[in-house]
């Protein structure tokens, strides 16, 4: 199975969408207000949301500069 960069960068964007609707329950909001809920690196949901958003750039600026680095061809007239 292949997947393509458009696929890749849908996933993430995907991804990404779903945790900001989980984010902005106010179910989840309880779990990690909640002085019990620790992470080992003090980790919350806006992370992960950052984290995947910051891939996504970087997939956006490596495709630019794939295309820019592409070989100049010239038409001969």
């Amino acid at each position: 199975m292949t997947i393509t960069v458009e696929q890749i960068k849908s996933i993430i964007a995907g991804a990404e969408e779903t945790l900001r609707l989980l984010q902005n329950q106010p179910e989840y909001q309880a779990i990690e207000n909640n002085e019990n809920f620790i992470t080992q690196n003090e980790l919350v949901l806006a992370d992960a949301i950052q984290a995947l958003n910051e891939i996504y750039q970087a997939i956006e600026e490596s495709e630019c500069d794939m295309v820019n680095n592409l070989p100049r061809y010239q038409l001969d007239t």
